[in-house]
C-alpha cells in the first residue's frame, strides 16, 4: 500500500512539475469584445492571426500551420536568415552559421490584439518583472533590470544552438567601449518558438549620459508557452 501511495504522489509532483499556467493578461479590459492575437510580421496589411483572448484575458495560442501568402517583394523585405534573426545583436553574426544552416526565418514582432474595429487595439509584453517593460518600451532612456523578456520567432526549419558571441556597445562619452555577452542554448522546432532572454547583469552607466543596458545575457529557447507574466500596452 506503500507503495502505491509513493509512486501515486510521484506521478502527480512530475505532472505539478511539468504543468503549464494558462496565460492571461493581467489588465484586460476588452471582456465586452471579440479579440484575436495577431502579428504584423509582413506589414499591417498582412495581419497573421494565432490565438484569441478570452472574456476573462485568457490567451489561447492557436499558431498557423503555414504563412500567409504574400506577393514576393513583401516575403523578401520581410524574411531574413537565421543568423540575422537570432544573432543579430552578435559582431560576427553573419558569419556564426553555414550556408545549410542559414534557413529562412523572421522575428515575429510584437503580439498585437486585434479587435473588429481596431486592428492594433493592444500590443503584449511577455516578462518575468513587469518592472522590466519602461526599459523594453525605450532602451535608450530607461533602467533594465535583472528579468527575462520574451520574443517570439519563426523558423522554417529546425534549428540548434549552442555557443556565445559578443556584442561592443560604443561608449557616449570618453569611457572605453562595453563588451556585451551573449550565451544561446536554443533547441527551435520549425515554425514559431518563443525565446527567453535573461538579463544576468546590467553595465552602469552615467544616466546623464546614457541608459544603463545589459551586459550579460543568456538566450534560451522556451519549450511551449512561456510562464510568465502577460502585460497589456492598450491605444
Amino acid at each position: 500500500m506503500k507503495t502505491h501511495l509513493l509512486i501515486l504522489f510521484m506521478i502527480i509532483s512530475v505532472s505539478i512539475g511539468f504543468s503549464q499556467s494558462q496565460p492571461k493578461l493581467e489588465n484586460y479590459p476588452f471582456e465586452d469584445l471579440d479579440v484575436n492575437v495577431v502579428l504584423f510580421s509582413f506589414g499591417m496589411d498582412n495581419p497573421i492571426k494565432i490565438g484569441t483572448i478570452s472574456k476573462k484575458g485568457e490567451i489561447h495560442f492557436d499558431f498557423p500551420k503555414e504563412l500567409p501568402k504574400v506577393i514576393k517583394v513583401t516575403e523578401e523585405n520581410f524574411m531574413n536568415d537565421v543568423a540575422y534573426t537570432v544573432f543579430n545583436v552578435c559582431n560576427n553574426w553573419d558569419t556564426m552559421l553555414s550556408e545549410e544552416e542559414n534557413g529562412p526565418s523572421f522575428k515575429a514582432g510584437w503580439l498585437s490584439l486585434e479587435t473588429s474595429d481596431n486592428p492594433y487595439a493592444a500590443v503584449i509584453f511577455a516578462v518575468s518583472d513587469e518592472a522590466l517593460i519602461p526599459w523594453m518600451d525605450s532602451p535608450a532612456y530607461e533602467q533594465p533590470n535583472l528579468a527575462s523578456y520574451f520574443e517570439l520567432i519563426y523558423v522554417a526549419d529546425a534549428f540548434q544552438y549552442k555557443g556565445e558571441c559578443i556584442q561592443t556597445v560604443m561608449s557616449m562619452s570618453d569611457d572605453p567601449d562595453t563588451e556585451v555577452a551573449y550565451s544561446f542554448n536554443l533547441s527551435l522546432k520549425a515554425g514559431f518558438n518563443f525565446i527567453e532572454y535573461r538579463i544576468e547583469n546590467i553595465h552602469k552607466t552615467d544616466p546623464e549620459v546614457m541608459a544603463s543596458f545589459p551586459d550579460k545575457v543568456a538566450v534560451i529557447s522556451v519549450e511551449g508557452i512561456p510562464s510568465c507574466k502577460w502585460v497589456g500596452k492598450y491605444f
